[in-house]
C-alpha cells in the first residue's frame, strides 16, 4: 500500500483544533466541541472561502441559538415543537442561502433546547455562540497566517494541464481519426471555474494584489471555445483535407508533420472542418501566450 503524503490543509487544521480546545480550556468554555467543529470548518481551500464558511456558519449558530431560546418559552422538551423548530430552521437557511450551515444550525438548536437544567438555556446558547465564534476566528486565522493556500498556483496549473490535455485530444482527432469524450475536458472546465471564482474573492481582500483576473478570465474563454469546436469536430464523420494555413499550424502545435493528404479525395465538408479547426488552433496559440504572462 501506497503511503501518502500528509497535505498542509491536514496539519493547519489539526493544528487549528489544537489550539481551539486549549484556548477554550484557558477560559474555561462549558464545552470545547463546537468550538473544534468551528476550527475544522474555517480550513477550507481559500482564505476567502475561510471567511465566508465562518461568517455563514456563525449566523447559521446564532439562527439555531435565537429559535432554540424562543421555543424554549413554549414547551422546551416537546417532540413536536422541537420537529418544528428543525423545519423552520432548514425554511429560513434555505431562504437566505445558508445552505452549507444547516447542519451546524439544527446541531446547536438541539443542543441548547434539549438542555434539560431549567434556567441554564440562555447561557447555554451564549457559550455555544461563543465556542462558535472562538473556533471560526482561530481556524480562518491559522488559514491567513501559515502558508495561505496559493489559489492562483493551482488555477494556473489547472489550465498548463487542460493545455496539454487539449493538444492530446486534437492530435487524436486529427492523426488517428478518433472520437473521443469531451467529458474530462468539461470536468476540468468546471473545477477551473470553481477555482477562479475563489480568486475573484481572494482578490476582492487584497490576497493577491499582483494578480491578473481578466487574464485568468480570458483564457478560461479560451478553454470554453476549444471545448465548443472540439466538439464539432468530433462530431464529423469522415476524412477531411486540411489547408495550408492549418496543417502549418498543426505542425507547430504538435512538434510533427501531417501525414501526406490525398487531395483529390475532396469532402463537402472540408470548409466547415477547417473553419472550426482554425478557431481551435488560434485559441490555442493565444492561450499559450496568456498563460506564461499570468500573474507577472
Amino acid at each position: 500500500m501506497r503511503i501518502q503524503k500528509i497535505g498542509m490543509r491536514t496539519v493547519k487544521t489539526a493544528f487549528a483544533v489544537f489550539l481551539t480546545i486549549l484556548i477554550s480550556q484557558i477560559l474555561n468554555l462549558k464545552s470545547p466541541f463546537f468550538a473544534g467543529i468551528a476550527a475544522v470548518t474555517a480550513m477550507q481551500t481559500s482564505v476567502s472561502e475561510s471567511f465566508h464558511v465562518g461568517r455563514d456558519r456563525m449566523r447559521g449558530t446564532i439562527l439555531g441559538a435565537i429559535i432554540a431560546l424562543l421555543f424554549s418559552l413554549v414547551a422546551p422538551e416537546n417532540p413536536l415543537f422541537i420537529g418544528i423548530g428543525i423545519m423552520i430552521i432548514i425554511y429560513i437557511c434555505n431562504l437566505l442561502q445558508l445552505k452549507k450551515s444547516t447542519q451546524l444550525s439544527t446541531i446547536v438548536f438541539l443542543s441548547i433546547i434539549l438542555n434539560y437544567e431549567e434556567g441554564s438555556r440562555i447561557g447555554y446558547a451564549l457559550y455555544r455562540t461563543l465556542d462558535t465564534l472562538i473556533g471560526l476566528i482561530i481556524g480562518t486565522l491559522i488559514n491567513y497566517f501559515i502558508l495561505p493556500p496559493d489559489i492562483e498556483n493551482t488555477l494556473i496549473k489547472g489550465m498548463d494541464s487542460l493545455y496539454i490535455y487539449s493538444k492530446d485530444m486534437i492530435e487524436e482527432i486529427i492523426f488517428n481519426e478518433q472520437k473521443n469524450s469531451l467529458e474530462k475536458f468539461k470536468e476540468d472546465l468546471i473545477t477551473m471555474d470553481e477555482d477562479y471564482k475563489i480568486l475573484k474573492r481572494d482578490n476582492k481582500l487584497n490576497l493577491h494584489e499582483t494578480c491578473n483576473i481578466s487574464g485568468f478570465q480570458r483564457v478560461l474563454k479560451l478553454f470554453e471555445t476549444i471545448y465548443y469546436h472540439l466538439g464539432i469536430l468530433s462530431s464529423l464523420d469522415g476524412s477531411f483535407n486540411i489547408n495550408k494555413s492549418n496543417k502549418k499550424s498543426l505542425e507547430k502545435l504538435l512538434q510533427k508533420n501531417l501525414p501526406i493528404q490525398n487531395v483529390n479525395n475532396k469532402n463537402n465538408l472540408d470548409l466547415i472542418y477547417n473553419y472550426h479547426l482554425r478557431k481551435i488552433l488560434d485559441n490555442m496559440a493565444s492561450i499559450k501566450t496568456r498563460i506564461e504572462t499570468l500573474c507577472k
